[in-house]
């Protein structure tokens, strides 16, 4: 019987987990298609919002409900697995939904350089994976996220791939622009430029981790509240007996001492 309940259990832990997986990923994918589509395309703006991947700040959301999500299942699991197993569920799986996004932009932009060309998805695929092996020495997703880590711009035609140390430096000629306003040398902004998305990566991944790790622990809190046993409940101890106070105390007789 205890094996059945337990079975039981652990079944429902997994539903519970995969439902979990699935609404995040939900999550990413749309934030990312609004932003490809609507947020990154406003004029002017547009640009700075793709560099700073505003979009990245729906993790605050995502990751706070699969924390909490895992927190609140991890009761379902004997006391013994409760932390641990949810624990190394979650470390495997973090990275993993946190690059959800990535992998949607980067299809975004094979999709764009085919659109543009007017070539199948598979043959904008072969071309840009072949860029981007002569670039970081990796191709297809990988590739995709250590190049646009170190560069925010990506090559959309193949003339743009030919030229692409013009397009580099028109591009970097801009942010030297933007850093004489802002009094900054060029090498400083060089370097801004070279470390500026993985410290914007850093950041966001920081905050889907801490989102995660507090909720987690506020799930396992919640389910403790919800199913902690009740106090005893004693009956009501009487009221020690007070005489009411519009009446006056009788004073007591004194006491008479016989004489032996």
């Amino acid at each position: 019987m205890k094996f059945l309940k337990l079975l039981a259990q652990t079944i429902l832990y997994i539903i519970i987990v995969l439902n979990l997986i699935f609404i995040v990923v939900i999550g990413k994918i749309a934030a990312s298609i609004i932003c490809e589509e609507l947020i990154y395309k406003i004029l002017i703006i547009g640009d700075l919002f793709a560099i700073l991947d505003i979009g990245e700040f729906v993790n605050i959301i995502v990751f706070a409900l699969l924390g909490m999500g895992f927190g609140m299942a991890s009761a379902l699991l004997p006391k013994y697995a409760q932390t641990k197993t949810s624990a190394v569920l979650l470390i495997i799986l973090v990275p993993i939904l946190f690059s959800t996004s990535a992998f949607v932009k980067y299809n975004y932009w094979v999709e764009d350089f085919a659109d543009r060309e007017n070539i199948s998805f598979a043959k904008a695929e072969e071309i840009t994976n072949s860029f981007l092996q002569k670039k970081v020495n990796a191709g297809g997703f990988f590739g995709f996220y250590s190049y646009t880590a170190q560069f925010p711009v990506l090559p959309t035609k193949m003339s743009e791939i030919t030229k692409i140390e013009d397009l580099e430096k028109k591009v970097k000629s801009d942010f030297i622009s933007l850093g004489k306003i802002a009094k900054l040398k060029p090498e400083v902004v060089y370097g801004l430029l070279a470390s500026g998305s993985w410290a914007i990566r850093f950041f966001y991944f920081s905050l889907a981790a801490l989102a995660t790790v507090y909720h987690f622990h506020l799930g396992q809190a919640q389910v403790f509240k919800w199913f902690q046993p009740a106090p005893p409940k004693f009956p009501p101890i009487p009221p020690r007996f007070k005489p009411p106070a519009n009446k006056p105390l009788m004073p007591s007789s004194p006491r008479r001492v016989r004489n032996h």
